[in-house]
């Protein structure tokens, strides 16, 4: 079972390649609050990493995840085959 450090990293990794083949398909106020979310809270996420606070770390990235599979689900954005493209 890996520990909080491991699963952070596994996280980020995961969380950094979706945003980077995120494609927005609805450019709207929505649409742009749910990638700044996103954003932010990979952001917070590195933050607390930095900081050696892995549990905080990790609670940040699920967040930011969180938003990106929410705007997919929305209709918001796209990922080329993203596991939740199909649930649309």
């Amino acid at each position: 079972m890996p520990n909080a450090r491991e699963k952070y990293n596994i996280c980020l990794k995961i969380t950094s390649d979706a945003l980077n083949r995120l494609e927005v398909v609805k450019d709207n106020e929505k649409s742009k609050a749910f990638l700044k979310f996103a954003n932010d809270y990979y952001s917070d996420a590195v933050y607390y990493a930095n900081k050696g606070e892995y549990a905080t770390a990790l609670e940040a990235i699920a967040y930011a995840h969180g938003f990106i599979d929410a705007g997919i689900l929305c209709g918001f954005f796209r990922i080329e085959g993203y596991h939740l493209e199909e649930a649309k």
